[in-house]
């Protein structure tokens, strides 16, 4: 009772002084520990500990306790030299003791009876297990950064997955809205939002899109990766997912330094397996260099880096524009009939007459059209499709460096500062010039040019106050500038005769609207151009560690500020307009592509719609933590870690009135933020009860096994708003469609076309606080009562020491509760119509009402396992790392299929992958130390010597595949939800891979009963394994001690075995017959991705 009231008055006391603090929690330190005793078996209290960083001369000093443990905290990264001394025993020295960010390594000793001028020493590298912690992590060393096979562009975010529960990478957004190619990773089962990236301890994520980061380091510049997934010291925070952290590397006191250069293009990359398309003609060049070293011996060190990107990717592309004849209205060659809709679009489409000749008279064709239509190009080959063929090009230049000085003021203080920054600028322009049209690179998303420019900073001081009270001090900062345009004229859409578009604003002053439902290439800007984005955060972290003799207690707190100010519309500011092959088409009759192109002649619209921005929508929002935790060695073999983390989290603030607002559906008002009795937070009160307690043990079974087990909550760290959907106010969205897909939409009695253009948004007052939105603008929604979302995780794992390998295997799980997701307050279900809706009954809302709230769960199970060998001679390396596990959601992004039967949404998450395997290694065989041939092979080691074969080999089970659709009258649903077809029997899987091949029995599957949902559950089948070996051969030539040369070369895909696509889920029979026309490809993988490709690389390093 006594030790237990001792422990919980330190939790008390150090919890106290958190709430003191006024600043903030993250590591970028590592700690010592350990125990000794004599070879009776007594403990050694007293003793002197000396710890020193080899290439810097810094030292630590500390004595044991009376039960002859010690523990030094705050360490910083490096490899140390551990003496320990006591009268009448032998001096004890370990060397290469290497300590990492956020690691606890253990150094015990046994002293033996002597003359203190007596030395034991060790030298060999100790296999560490985690012995003093229970948290889910692993550290991607330099080496493994340097020498794995990377992703083409050298991401060190590709190989994160070489630790257990990590998914494959991801891209993310654009090369306009990600231009330094952050890419993503789905942890433990969680949303890729949730990960908390950190530089030397300090933010890294984005603001506008958090899955992104600002700063991807070169591979050269990276000291260490820590990636930690579960149950995570209560130090650790700002995530449900994992908490990666990346060190830059520091000087020391030998001036060391790299040059490399890089080469990946087409002419090495194998074709594609399916495809007949000729390859783009790529070209990827990196290049840099490194130096690091002391400026003041033993005091002063800096460490810097650059590196140049040159990216161009050239295609040809295979378009589709009409041909001459049709230009002119001419269908007569055509077998499509073409109907005369009449001159308002209004004409009964059951009894409208077939145009004369199958030709529309010149006087009926509308202006615009023929205008536009004269300004895009002709065919340039034979055919009605892919008849024209434009070439274009992608061009990304980046330039990026980092620079870090590292200073000792004294053995007690020191500190470090680091200056990141990249600039990039990225040009993939429309095909159609001014027209807009189609990305010049396939798959791209975004046609566009524009700048970007992203700044980090990360300073910190370390105090040294006694060996037992240690504090830290760090500032981080982070800015991020992106923007992106289409050069085009102004004014175009004025100029073709479409009034009210080119309003001489930021948004629409040039570019004509979007076009598309022609039948053709979609024309017009995206509705994202342009934007102009502008991130800023910042945060304070301050930690203390007291050590009170077998508890290690550290506590802090992490203030963050986070601000956005964005220019960009969600919608489409220059409007959009749909056509419909339903307007020159008969009840009954069905439509050809070239019905909605004879449509867009008589410039007759099935449906239009408009984004028009009154407010940018800009925000600041504040994010408070706090944390305090104890590390008690219970005795020599059981350390316990308990603590408690707070977070809080403001809801965002608007920069300006007007910026946020929510709709209410009890009122059918829309509050508006700092205007009337709103405060800029719209009065969305901050919760204030996030409490997230942390709990791990370890346990000692004896010297080469270790038991742990952990728990612990963590706090969704995204707020859910309306600035992602629809924020009433700031921008006002407004759509108008025909009654039916025959007829045009009508707004104030007349017909909508190419020629009256969009009609106006309704500007309303908003300086009253309250307003009604009018029934036909799309409204975002959010629970002003919401209580943010949390994850539990927990763990429990044996780690193993055989043979010199680490082992270890566990059970890693997780279950999310009250986790952010939107649903549509106003759909309709299948059959019904916009009359159905039920806020249209209530206030005549005719479009969409889009609720954001903390309302959905999750729970993900795994075993997971992983092996860790270093071979010490030879500088190697082999990890595996395997996974069998399932992840089950609702939705892996945020919007739930149907929002009338939400559980029915509930399965197998998007990433799902039962088994995932990954294997790497770096392996130096010959030469030095080799296995095979050593130094005293010398005929071998000129021939073979410095050979290094790296390689990451991954085999997985395929993810899963939703059955979307339904085309049956009577069972079509709205907004952004898709009704699913029946399952009548078990789905048998075929395996063909390939065009026209079933991977899947698509027999089975029919259209449901007017009126009523599918019955195939969510992510319901899987698709084809993924197997594949990345490798590289490097060899290295050596000119003297200190002069190295390595050419590389690496294989992605050694084997070139084609990599198929997930099969199509998208079913799409006939409505009447149930039966599948020969064009579909419903349950088939028609294409492959990840062909064989090999880059080049030389590195100099002294």
């Amino acid at each position: 009772m006594k030790h237990f009231v001792y422990r919980f008055f330190i939790f008390t006391v150090c919890l106290s002084a958190v709430f003191t603090l006024s600043v903030a929690a993250q590591t970028v330190t590592g700690s010592l520990v350990g125990h000794v005793e004599d070879s009776a078996g007594a403990v050694v209290p007293g003793a002197r500990v000396v710890v020193t960083e080899v290439s810097r001369g810094t030292t630590r000093e500390i004595t044991t306790n009376g039960e002859g443990n010690y523990s030094i905290g705050s360490v910083e990264p490096g490899i140390y030299r551990v003496e320990i001394e006591q009268a009448n025993f032998k001096k004890f020295i370990r060397e290469n003791v290497e300590v990492a960010i956020n690691t606890t390594v253990r150094v015990d000793t046994t002293l033996e009876a002597g003359a203190i001028s007596e030395i034991v020493q060790v030298e060999e590298e100790q296999v560490q297990l985690k012995t003093d912690r229970a948290d889910v992590s692993t550290q991607i060393t330099s080496e493994q950064v340097e020498e794995l096979p990377l992703s083409v562009d050298r991401n060190y975010q590709s190989v994160l997955d070489i630790s257990p529960g990590v998914t494959e990478a991801a891209s993310v957004g654009s090369a306009f809205g990600n231009p330094n190619g952050s890419t993503t990773n789905r942890i433990n089962g969680q949303n890729e939002r949730y990960n908390n990236f950190q530089l030397d301890g300090t933010i890294n994520n984005q603001t506008n899109v958090i899955s992104q980061t600002a700063i991807v380091p070169p591979p050269e510049a990276i000291q260490v990766v820590d990636v930690s997934t579960n149950a995570y010291d209560a130090e650790q925070g700002r995530a449900a997912g994992g908490v990666i952290n990346v060190q830059i590397k520091s000087g020391t006191n030998r001036f060391r330094g790299s040059l490399f250069a890089y080469n990946t293009n087409s002419a090495f990359k194998a074709k594609n397996a399916i495809s007949t398309r000729a390859q783009p003609n790529t070209n990827l060049n990196q290049f840099g260099f490194t130096f690091g070293g002391p400026i003041i011996k033993d005091k002063t060190f800096f460490f810097g880096d650059y590196q140049g990107v040159r990216n161009r990717v050239g295609q040809n592309v295979l378009l589709s524009v009409p041909i001459a004849a049709y230009r002119n209205g001419d269908f007569s060659s055509s077998s499509a009939l073409i109907y005369d809709p009449g001159v308002n679009g209004q004409a009964t489409p059951s009894s409208r007459p077939q145009f004369a000749g199958n030709i529309i008279p010149q006087n009926r064709i509308n202006p615009a059209a023929r205008a536009i239509l004269a300004r895009l190009p002709l065919p340039n080959l034979p055919g009605l499709i892919n008849n024209y063929e434009a070439s274009g090009s992608l061009i990304q230049d980046r330039n990026s460096f980092d620079i870090k000085v590292n200073h000792n003021f004294s053995e007690a203080t020191t500190a470090f500062v680091r200056y990141s920054f990249f600039k990039s600028f990225t040009s993939d322009l429309p095909l159609f010039g001014a027209l807009g049209g189609p990305p010049s690179t396939p798959g791209s998303t975004t046609a566009s040019t524009g700048p970007g420019k992203n700044q980090s900073v990360s300073a910190n001081v370390t105090h040294v106050f006694s060996p037992k009270l240690i504090t830290e001090f760090r500032f981080g900062y982070v800015r991020v500038h992106i923007s992106g345009d289409v050069p085009s004229e102004e004014n175009l859409a004025t100029t073709f005769g479409i009034p009210g578009i080119n309003l001489g604003d930021f948004f629409s002053s040039n570019g004509i609207p979007r076009i598309t439902g022609t039948g053709y290439e979609t024309l017009g800007i995206l509705g994202t151009l342009p934007f102009d984005i502008k991130e800023s955060s910042y945060n304070i972290v301050n930690n203390w560690t007291r050590i009170a003799g077998n508890h290690t207690i550290r506590f802090g707190a992490d203030i963050r500020k986070l601000r956005l100010d964005k220019q960009q519309a969600t919608g489409n500011p220059r409007g959009q307009f749909t056509f419909s092959g339903g307007l020159t088409a008969r009840s009954g009759t069905g439509t050809s592509a070239v019905n909605g192109l004879a449509a867009f002649l008589l410039g007759l619209p099935q449906a239009v719609e408009r984004t028009t921005v009154v407010n940018l929508g800009g925000y600041i929002t504040p994010q408070y933590f706090f944390f305090a935790q104890d590390r008690w060695q219970v005795n020599p073999k059981l350390t316990v870690n308990y603590g408690l983390r707070y977070e809080i989290y403001p809801y965002p603030s608007g920069i300006n009135p007007g910026d946020q607002s929510y709709y209410d559906p009890a009122t059918n008002k829309a509050l508006i933020s700092g205007f009337g009795p709103n405060d800029d937070r719209i009065n969305i009160k901050t919760q204030y009860t996030n409490f997230a307690p942390r709990l791990g043990i370890a346990y000692r079974l004896d010297d080469k096994t270790v038991i742990r087990t952990g728990y612990g909550v963590s706090y969704v760290p995204i707020t859910v708003n309306t600035l992602a959907n629809q924020n009433y106010g700031s921008q006002i969205n407004v759509s108008f469609a025909g009654t039916n897909t025959n007829v045009a939409p009508v707004a104030a009695g007349n017909t909508i076309t190419l020629s009256t253009g969009i009609p106006p948004a309704q500007i309303i007052d908003l300086t009253s606080g309250v307003v009604t939105p009018p029934g036909n603008v799309v409204v975002g929604a959010v629970n002003p009562n919401a209580k943010r979302g949390y994850i539990q995780s927990y763990n429990f794992t044996v780690e193993r020491d055989l043979f010199g390998f680490v082992t270890s295997v566990g059970y890693v799980g997780s279950r999310g509760t009250r986790l952010p997701g939107t649903q549509n307050l106003n759909g309709f279900g299948p059959g019904g119509t916009v009359a159905d809706r039920p806020f249209n009954r209530l206030y005549g809302r005719t479009v969409d009402v889009l609720l954001s709230d903390f309302m959905l769960s999750n729970s993900y199970h795994s075993l997971q396992a992983r092996v860790d060998k270093r071979f010490k001679q030879i500088g190697g390396r082999i990890t595996v790392a395997y996974t069998l596990s399932r992840s089950t959601d609702y939705t892996s992004a945020f919007s739930v299929r149907n929002f009338l039967d939400i559980d029915s949404n509930r399965g197998p998450s998007d990433f799902d992958r039962k088994h995932n395997l990954v294997i790497s290694h770096v392996i130096r065989p010959f030469g030095k130390g080799g296995r095979l041939f050593d130094e005293n092979g010398l005929r071998w080691r000129g021939l073979l010597g410095g050979f290094t074969l790296s390689g990451i080999f991954a085999a997985r089970t395929g993810t899963p595949v939703d059955i979307l659709g339904s085309t049956a009258a009577g069972t079509v649903t709205s907004g952004i939800n898709f009704n699913r077809p029946n399952q009548t029997g078990p789905v048998r899987i075929l395996g063909g891979l390939g065009p026209g091949q079933q991977y899947f029995d698509r027999d089975v599957f029919v259209n449901p009963a007017p009126g009523t949902f599918g019955n195939v559950g969510r992510n319901s089948l899987r698709g084809p394994h993924y197997i594949n070996y990345n490798a590289t051969l490097a060899r290295t030539f050596s000119f003297g001690e200190r002069f190295r040369l390595q050419a590389q070369m690496t294989a992605f895909n050694v084997t070139n075995s084609p990599h198929f696509n997930e099969p199509s889920g998208t079913f799409n029979p006939s409505s009447t017959t149930n039966l599948f026309s020969s064009t579909s490809s419903f349950g088939q993988s028609t294409s492959t991705f990840g062909e064989r490709q090999i880059r080049f690389g030389l590195r100099f390093l002294f």
